[in-house]
């Protein structure tokens, strides 16, 4: 520090960045300090002095990766009037302009296998859901939202291990052509339920 200052105020957003780096590239087991260090061109003692431990500083890089799926996903989502819009926002989010990169799939992948061994990833993962359920009722029923969801990250999961063999966009339109129209016709018979 000079005169209070901190020497590289973007010092805890480059160790962040760097552990994302780390595990897209290799996977949580070799996310160490003394790796990430290395990746963000830090002294070690910087890692230990903003994250008193490993485990926070792996959750604090996986907490910034929902920033990331804001204006991918929510973004053209929320901007959705037709159920044509919806099912556009979602092939484009799946396999087209605002998919994630397969870079950004293995990090969501490794955070998904983390999060099985780690309670605070676990609840991290469940947030996501929920704001990306939350999201999807704007124009879904419950039941189609959850089935949107889980479909999706299972297509995600599909790019990772296949980069080979694309997803046919039409056939993942035609998928959430369906699940949009069961959508319609839940809210319906929920509907006329409600009133008997």
């Amino acid at each position: 520090m000079r005169k209070g200052k901190p020497n590289d105020p973007e010092r805890r957003s480059r160790i962040l960045r760097a552990a994302l780096e780390v595990i897209a590239s290799d996977g949580v087991h070799a996310a160490s300090y003394r790796r990430i260090a290395a990746q963000a061109d830090v002294p070690l003692g910087s890692t230990t002095y903003y994250f008193a431990d490993l485990e926070t500083l792996i959750v604090s890089a996986f907490e910034t990766l929902r920033y990331g799926l804001e204006p991918r996903y929510a973004a053209p989502l929320r901007g959705a009037r037709t159920d044509a819009d919806v099912v556009d926002a979602l092939v484009a989010a799946t396999c087209g302009s605002t998919a994630p990169r397969p870079a950004d799939i293995r990090l969501y992948e490794e955070m998904h296998l983390y999060g099985a061994r780690s309670p605070r990833v676990a609840d991290l993962l469940r947030d996501l859901q929920e704001e990306s359920l939350v999201i999807l009722r704007r124009s879904l029923s419950d039941g189609a939202a959850r089935a949107v969801d889980a479909l999706m990250w299972g297509w995600w999961s599909y790019r990772a291990l296949h980069a080979d063999k694309p997803l046919d966009e039409g056939m993942v339109r035609d998928a959430y052509c369906a699940l949009v129209e069961f959508s319609t016709v839940d809210s319906a018979a929920r509907e006329v339920r409600s009133r008997n």
